[in-house]
């Protein structure tokens, strides 16, 4: 009688874990798609981010919903014992909420930290050669932004060697390297 009044705790808790699970999942897709309504939909200035990202929202959900499914799965179609289930429903819930942060939020941030690299817009900017650009390879420019010194790969558009030292004008910066035209004081830009 013990036993029974235990799995059913048991059953009642991976059911809660379950609902809260598919809750949470449920309120991350729906904040996904409101951000796809029409308009603008900033944030009042002072108000504080979200506790929690959408994509930690869904993953924390999914894991809690792998946790519920999982342990009931475990003790009662499997009769295993309730700490064998608690143990294999909290291994893959934790493992499936890892996966799904793994693949939502550090794949998508690693590309966004290459972006925020170099924010701003570059073309045009002139810049100076701080190790020799040859005819085909990588050399290295630098040129400020503000007060903060910003440097740069560098290719030459024309396919010629640029020597350190030469200023030159920046075509265009393509993930962090710059195809860059050496600049004429006299004529603008050598041909």
């Amino acid at each position: 009688m013990n036993e029974i009044s235990a799995n059913i705790a048991l059953v009642i808790v991976f059911v809660g874990v379950l609902i809260v699970g598919l809750a949470l999942v449920a309120g991350a897709i729906i904040s996904l798609l409101r951000s796809f309504t029409p308009g603008r939909q900033s944030r009042p200035a002072a108000a504080s981010p979200p506790l929690l990202s959408r994509a930690a929202g869904y993953s924390l959900g999914l894991g809690a919903a792998v946790l519920g499914v999982v342990g009931l799965i475990t003790l009662l179609l499997f009769d295993a014992t309730p700490e064998t289930s608690i143990l294999v429903g909290l291994g893959a819930g934790l493992a499936v909420a890892l996966v799904a942060l793994i693949l939502l939020v550090y794949w998508p941030s690693r590309r966004e930290v290459e972006k925020a690299l170099i924010d701003f817009d570059a073309t045009g900017r002139r810049a100076q050669v701080v190790i020799d650009i040859p005819p085909n390879g990588l050399g290295e420019i630098a040129f400020h932004n503000g007060q903060e010194r910003v440097n740069l790969g560098a290719r030459s558009a024309a396919g010629r060697p640029i020597s350190q030292g030469t200023t030159v004008v920046i075509e265009r910066v393509t993930r962090r390297v710059a195809v860059v035209s050496p600049l004429d004081d006299d004529n603008g830009l050598v041909k």
